[in-house]
């Protein structure tokens, strides 16, 4: 490490020890957004814009726990400054969301969703090897008909008469709602 890069690293570890958590309260989770939320306290302050993450800078790669509104949670406030406080824990989550770089993955009670579900949802491969199958079958009993029935003549219709067995393919038929790419 040149003397730069130890001189910076010094600088930010004095600076990391003189910011302590002071105050660990709890409270209840309020008014939850993408970033913060407000927590109200019994016979304390509530406290505004309480941070999700401690950093609220734009990462590239972070991890955000959001308390289902309602939930108790315990909060820390840096430097005893009720405007530095970010949630360490809470008893309920509505959602967690994953990014790193520029993929993402949401979990919630609905379900998974993985980069905003751009792809719609994860295949249910058994409903659509049950489909195929039948598909196969229906082509095989087609080359059976076609291959022992004579060709009419002077351009006449073919007197086939072919009924599939399976109805025409759709999206819902085959996607997991439950988890989204």
């Amino acid at each position: 490490m040149g003397q730069l890069e130890q001189a910076i690293a010094n600088a930010m570890q004095s600076q990391a020890e003189k910011v302590q958590v002071k105050t660990v309260c709890w409270g209840v989770a309020k008014e939850v957004t993408e970033t913060t939320c407000t927590v109200e306290r019994d016979e304390a302050p509530t406290l505004y814009g309480v941070l999700l993450n401690a950093i609220d800078d734009d990462l590239q790669s972070n991890v955000t726990v959001f308390p289902k509104e309602g939930s108790n949670v315990l909060v820390a406030i840096v430097e005893n400054l009720k405007t530095e406080a970010v949630i360490v824990k809470c008893s309920e989550v509505e959602k967690v969301k994953i990014k790193i770089g520029e993929q993402t993955f949401i979990m919630d009670k609905e379900g998974f969703v993985f980069n905003g579900a751009k792809n719609k949802g994860l295949v249910k491969i058994v409903n659509m090897v049950d489909w195929m199958t039948k598909l196969y079958t229906d082509l095989q009993t087609l080359k059976t008909l076609l291959s022992a029935h004579p060709v009419a003549g002077n351009g006449s219709p073919l007197g086939l008469i072919f009924n599939p067995s399976i109805p025409a393919p759709n999206v819902p038929m085959f996607e997991n709602k439950d988890i989204q790419q």
